[in-house]
């Protein structure tokens, strides 16, 4: 898919992709997403997009025809800066675990793009973007599967510092209390697709979260007028809207949230 929506900051325009259709919430038996942060300069933001959706996203698309990846999205993070460690994110899907030691075969840039030489688009790739880290996470539940695999336009990402020992707690609280609630919003029109993943790895002590929730909207506004007091009453009538709002902030700590942007994907 070429050009689905260009950057609001970059060409000043905004284009809304998918409205919220009906969904089928489940949770997630065998789903792996590798997560890439890029960081790209600010000259080079046009030629790395077209790199990307020239070069890039059609060799994704073979890779999706063969059965060796899922999905593929492009996205970019709003309100970064020249400070920031990354401006682009591209998540990658996969639905097996061995899938992840063979991502590629050698035979697709030849195929994809004969006229052009491995070595040209690596070496091209490389002037125009850094990798500034990498995650594994292994998608818990979600409705639908992802929502990615509905693709809306925006995504608000949230990542999450739960204590080692109370990670059984905070996934049950979120999956059985909190993806019904994110379910009725979905079903309702308010938002268009909810996520939790787990960070394989990297892993440790050190890292500042362990989890990352994914909410979609498909309009812009959805993400700033997040309630969801009122899916709630509907899905759990038996329960306190304030107690559980308090129980799910001892559970975890939202050390960092941010705004995605979907540019262009790619999916099975």
């Amino acid at each position: 898919m070429k050009n689905v929506r260009s950057i609001r900051y970059f060409l000043g325009v905004t284009i809304s992709l998918i409205s919220a259709a009906t969904v089928f919430p489940q949770v997630d038996s065998s789903l792996f997403v590798v997560v890439d942060f890029m960081k790209v300069e600010s000259t080079n933001h046009s030629t790395y997009l077209e790199l990307e959706q020239e070069i890039w996203e059609p060799m994704h698309q073979e890779r999706v025809n063969r059965g060796i990846i899922a999905g593929w999205f492009l996205d970019a993070v709003e309100f970064s800066g020249s400070s920031d460690d990354y401006n682009y994110v591209i998540i990658t899907l996969y639905d097996d675990a061995e899938k992840l030691e063979n991502p590629w075969e050698a035979d697709i840039p030849g195929k994809v793009h004969p006229n052009l030489k491995t070595e040209e688009i690596l070496e091209r790739t490389y002037e125009t973007r850094d990798i500034t880290k990498s995650h594994l996470c292994y998608s818990i539940a979600s409705a639908p599967r992802i929502p990615l695999e509905r693709p809306a336009a925006y995504l608000q990402v949230n990542y999450m510092e739960v204590d080692p020992a109370k990670r059984s707690e905070y996934e049950q609280l979120e999956t059985e209390i909190w993806f019904p609630i994110h379910t009725e919003s979905i079903r309702s029109g308010r938002t268009a697709g909810w996520s939790l993943w787990s960070l394989l790895f990297p892993r440790g002590e050190g890292l500042p979260y362990q989890y990352i929730t994914l909410n979609a909207f498909s309009e812009y506004s959805y993400a700033f007028e997040l309630d969801f007091s009122i899916p709630f009453s509907n899905i759990h009538p038996e329960k306190d809207f304030a107690d559980t709002q308090e129980m799910t902030r001892q559970s975890r700590t939202i050390v960092r949230s941010e705004l995605w942007d979907l540019i262009d994907f790619v999916i099975r």
